[in-house]
């Protein structure tokens, strides 16, 4: 060690310096962490759409031969095309709030159907104006009697700790979430914990209401750019914090 360097290492040891070391580096770390979190929630979106661009573009299978599999592992349903045949019920209609389609604010109707055995499957008509916000919509009614129809299964979404949140209580005509456990008790039968993403029906064309559900998306969102700038926001932190030990040794 040389003469010259040990005042410069006596300082870096100095206990007040070891604590402004041990706070930068939280401060990187947590940097990184959130990084690193942003990196994960990727991967999970890219294997979730991975999932659902292999799914979307299966043939269709008829539900009932899915759901023994399903009471055990719940993501065999997820995004699968399937084929229903049921009845649906109207009087039981529920649309859901701010749903945007053809660049307009509306609501999706929420209606359930009677597939049989006591079950009851709850399906994504489509899209109608915030005009039409009394269910059930007369304007956009389903078809009557018993209908096969087929679409794409989406999980229940439910109520978040924060944000917009559902009544507890009472029952709902409009909802911020389809949370098939929050509905089921103001539905006939047991409401399977998915939503059914209808497709067009026949003869159904850009007047018709409601307008189809358009396809999911396969956004991978903001997370790689949230992780790039997380990740910069550390390396900027230990240069900048390098940097200035630096100028400071210099003046000792």
């Amino acid at each position: 060690m040389s003469a010259a360097a040990s005042p410069s290492i006596r300082t870096l040891l100095r206990p007040r310096a070891l604590a402004q070391h041990a706070l930068v580096l939280s401060v990187v770390g947590v940097l990184v962490a959130l990084g690193q979190w942003q990196l994960q929630r990727l991967d999970e979106v890219r294997t979730a759409n991975a999932l659902l661009g292999a799914r979307v573009v299966a043939e269709p299978v008829l539900l009932e031969t899915l759901l023994d599999a399903a009471s055990s592992d719940p993501d065999v349903l997820e995004f699968r095309r399937v084929i229903v045949t049921g009845l649906f019920r109207p009087e039981e209609e529920v649309l859901q709030r701010n749903r945007i389609q053809r660049g307009l604010q509306g609501l999706d109707v929420l209606t359930p159907m009677d597939i049989g055995g006591g079950v009851t499957l709850l399906v994504r008509r489509g899209w109608v104006p915030t005009t039409l916000d009394t269910p059930p919509v007369t304007e956009a009614p389903p078809p009557a009697g018993t209908i096969t129809i087929t679409g794409i299964l989406e999980r229940s979404v439910p109520q978040p700790t924060f944000g917009a949140r559902d009544p507890d209580d009472g029952v709902l005509e409009r909802v911020f979430h389809p949370d098939t456990q929050r509905l089921d008790g103001q539905m006939s039968g047991a409401l399977l914990p998915f939503v059914l993403r209808m497709d067009a029906l026949p003869g159904a064309d850009a007047t018709t209401l409601p307008a189809a559900p358009e396809a999911p998306g396969l956004d991978e969102g903001s997370h790689l750019s949230y992780a790039a700038q997380w990740h910069l926001f550390a390396l900027l932190a230990l240069g900048a914090y390098v940097l200035w030990w630096r100028s400071r040794l210099r003046r000792t």
